[in-house]
């Protein structure tokens, strides 16, 4: 049977062709592959309806599964083949397509349905920079925070401090190689000022402004007059960024809004990679 009569035959059933290279789990290289939704047909076209061994018609029904697909595999005869490659492409579950007299498609024979495990979609490894005094204790709430919806939520976001880092250094010419290596690795970055001035914290906060999209930085000033007037400058050029800030009265209300726009990130990585959330169980 030639190939375009199968093409013609399928495509009216709303299957497209495909390079039929496509999946590996093919134990015999087909002539066509045709695939409808998650419906893969693989066809090996024979040009003699009279002879083919039983070991062929073994090794092609030995296809492995495709994840997330239902493979179906046939062979293709431009007549009714013998009798015995009838009868063990029955056993082995490989299906027959064959040219009718009237020139019209039939089938023999049903591929068995070999189907495989649906792919899961997963929510990749996510990191939050800390940015903030080491010894505040918003940092140490903010790390407990993510721990626990990361345990709790079952999701890969992880918080990543600096001081944590095997090559960690208090000498600051060694820092700042290292700092930058770790924001480079984060998708969000977590800023948190409180206090007075604190150059490093300025220079973090700076290159954060350059490196991530305004809505993926998480920014909160405690709302007490030394803070505001030792940080004045960097807030207002954090404002002509198109960053901004929160103000937090105490260590609850930090924890509350932080876990709130924490709740917001984790949704938004169940939307994006099509992963169910709580709320749309």
């Amino acid at each position: 049977m030639k190939k375009e009569t199968l093409i013609e035959y399928f495509g009216a059933q709303g299957f497209k062709e495909i390079e039929t290279n496509s999946y590996s789990q093919l134990t015999i290289a087909p002539n066509l592959l045709m695939e409808n939704g998650s419906t893969i047909k693989a066809i090996v076209i024979r040009e003699s309806a009279d002879s083919l061994s039983e070991a062929i018609i073994q090794r092609f029904s030995a296809s492995k599964r495709i994840p997330s697909k239902t493979l179906e595999i046939y062979f293709s005869f431009s007549s009714k083949p013998t009798a015995s490659i009838l009868r063990n492409c029955k056993l082995f579950g490989v299906g027959i397509y064959y040219l009718g007299r009237t020139g019209t498609v039939e089938i023999y024979a049903e591929s068995k349905l070999i189907k495989g495990r649906k792919v899961l979609s997963t929510i990749p490894k996510t990191q939050i920079f800390f940015s903030s005094r080491q010894n505040l204790e918003e940092r140490k709430i903010g790390d407990e925070l993510i721990s626990d919806q990361r345990d709790s939520l079952k999701v890969p976001i992880f918080a990543m401090l600096v001081e944590n880092d095997q090559q960690y250094s208090s000498d600051i010419r060694k820092l700042w190689p290292i700092i930058e290596r770790c924001m480079d690795d984060c998708e969000f970055v977590i800023i948190i000022l409180s206090g007075e001035y604190r150059e490093i914290i300025d220079k973090e906060t700076r290159r954060a402004l350059g490196l991530y999209d305004p809505d993926e930085i998480l920014f909160y000033v405690k709302s007490d007059k030394l803070t505001k007037e030792s940080w004045e400058t960097l807030l207002r050029d954090a404002s002509d960024h198109g960053v901004k800030f929160q103000e937090y009265i105490d260590l609850r209300d930090f924890k509350l809004k932080f876990n709130l726009r924490l709740m917001k990130i984790i949704k938004a990585l169940h939307e994006e990679n099509k992963v169910p959330f709580l709320s749309d169980l």
